[in-house]
């Protein structure tokens, strides 16, 4: 059921011909201690934008992406716990589908208030890029589509 919702939205947001969309899904798992992060976007675009931002005119290996995306990642996806930059780990990527999955992770303090996260991935390659970010917690869901002008999305705990 996952699959076909995530199938179906971006099928449905890129499927025009007359105005094309771009679209990440990130999902943001609050639990145990930890921030479990999953990033699901296109593999071409992924490939397009880190050729396009190291300046390689050349087709990428897959240890070539995953080198440049964990660098590419640092500076455009940024998560801030009550105001602080958290650290997180990239633990890798994968394929489901057509899809490129992005695993991330990162330690949680013992309190925490709000949750902010900076996505511009890909927004400097496609200026039409929409970044769709869901966070979970507990029973409580809480999505946002960040933009190029307005890419950060807080997250209060309750």
């Amino acid at each position: 059921m996952k699959k076909l919702f995530y199938t179906v939205i971006f099928i449905g947001l890129t499927a025009f011909a007359w105005h094309k969309y771009y679209v990440s899904v990130t999902e943001i798992y609050i639990k145990n201690q930890q921030l479990e992060i999953i990033i699901r976007t296109f593999p071409d675009d992924i490939e397009n934008v880190l050729k396009d931002s190291y300046h390689i005119k050349t087709a990428l290996t897959d240890k070539q992406i995953k080198v440049l995306l964990g660098d590419y990642l640092k500076s455009h996806f940024v998560i801030w716990i009550d105001n602080k930059p958290v650290y997180y780990k990239f633990i890798g990527t994968t394929t489901e589908n057509e899809f490129l999955v992005i695993l991330l992770q990162a330690d949680l303090p013992e309190s925490v208030k709000e949750i902010a996260v900076k996505n511009t991935i890909l927004q400097d390659l496609y200026d039409e890029q929409r970044n769709i970010v869901h966070f979970f917690y507990q029973k409580d869901k809480k999505s946002y589509i960040l933009i190029k002008q307005d890419p950060v999305a807080h997250y209060i705990l309750k």
